[in-house]
């Protein structure tokens, strides 16, 4: 992106803001992980990364060092159009399931890590996987007990693949603007 993308507003809200209200509406506690400069304003905790430049993985790492609650659920900041109903359904799988990770597949972009529920269980193998100079956010998922939420499951559910739309380019985020402004119909969406 080039830029903080916590920062950028869509729809009169910050992206971190977009997350922090959606998450109010699921979880019982939310807190932000993050640099806590960049993310003033939020009513929410902000946690500093415990290990800064390791990426995503990082900022997992910090979230199961610091949380109190068994389950937890991770959403990054740069997927505007998620919704609660998923994020419940997502959380209900991974109680039924009780796995250490579980993290949807989409059609294009393939795992989500980013939108996934991590148990405290699986901190030791994320300390592995990042000790190892491996960041990349699902490289530690072999080592733990984790279920991957097929497209196939997540469609019959009733959910469309906008909802793991990830703003990663300036164009990206104009595409969204764009969507939440109305001027470009979801049924035009890949």
């Amino acid at each position: 992106m080039g830029r903080d993308k916590t920062r950028l507003r869509l729809g009169g809200q910050t992206l971190a803001g977009r997350q922090v209200c959606l998450l109010g509406g699921v979880c019982r506690s939310v807190a932000v992980i993050g640099l806590a400069g960049s993310l003033s304003g939020l009513d929410v905790p902000v946690i500093p990364d415990d290990l800064p430049g390791c990426g995503p993985l990082g900022g997992i790492y910090t979230g199961l060092r610091r949380t109190r609650t068994e389950l937890n659920l991770f959403l990054g900041c740069d997927m505007p159009f998620m919704d609660a109903r998923f994020l419940r359904y997502l959380c209900a799988r991974a109680l039924a399931v009780r796995a250490e990770v579980a993290a949807p597949e989409t059609p294009q972009q393939g795992l989500q890590p980013l939108s996934a529920v991590y148990a405290r269980g699986a901190l030791a193998a994320v300390r592995a996987s990042l000790a190892q100079g491996d960041n990349k956010a699902s490289g530690f998922f072999s080592k733990v007990r984790c279920v991957i939420l097929p497209w196939r499951e997540i469609a019959r559910g009733g959910f469309a693949p906008r909802l793991f739309i990830n703003l990663n380019t300036p164009q990206d985020f104009e595409d969204a603007t764009r969507r939440v402004e109305g001027a470009v119909p979801w049924a035009v969406e890949p």
